[in-house]
């Protein structure tokens, strides 16, 4: 066990490699939760972007949870104009995802905090297994 520490301490190689490899656990960790959270409150949120609750049924595609998954992202800077107040051009003009008020937006925020919560710790935990794993391979193959 000793030694086990000793060469995690002394390899920076060895170290990026785990810390890499616990951010892409936590990667597939979140992304089943998220699964779980979007089957868990299907209903709510399909009423909320859809106005109907039966838009899609349990046990939700891939696919489809993939893209009611991304909502987050595709709307991160009309999230930061109603927390934040911070202003951009053009807001709320998606022609390439489901069309979204900023009324829609308020009662996802409300009503799921913690569905943006875990879309956000996805993706920080994929960018920064991409850094690690990155540094890891450059520290392996050149030095």
């Amino acid at each position: 066990m000793n030694n086990f520490i000793n060469l995690i301490i002394e390899d920076n190689k060895f170290l990026c490699a785990i810390v890499s490899f616990i951010f892409l656990f936590l990667f597939i960790f979140f992304y089943l939760l998220q699964y779980v959270y979007i089957s868990f409150n299907l209903k709510g949120i399909c009423k909320i972007i859809f106005s109907d609750e039966k838009h899609f049924t349990f046990p939700l595609e891939p696919f489809n949870c993939f893209f009611i998954s991304v909502l987050p992202i595709v709307f991160w800077r009309e999230i930061l104009n109603i927390k934040k107040g911070i202003n951009f051009k053009k807001l709320y003009g998606k022609e390439f995802y489901y069309p979204m008020s900023k009324s829609q937006l308020n009662k996802m925020l409300n009503q799921f905090p913690k569905f943006f919560v875990i879309q956000y710790i996805i993706y920080l935990s994929v960018i920064l297994w991409t850094i690690f794993m990155i540094v890891a391979c450059i520290l392996i193959k050149f030095f």
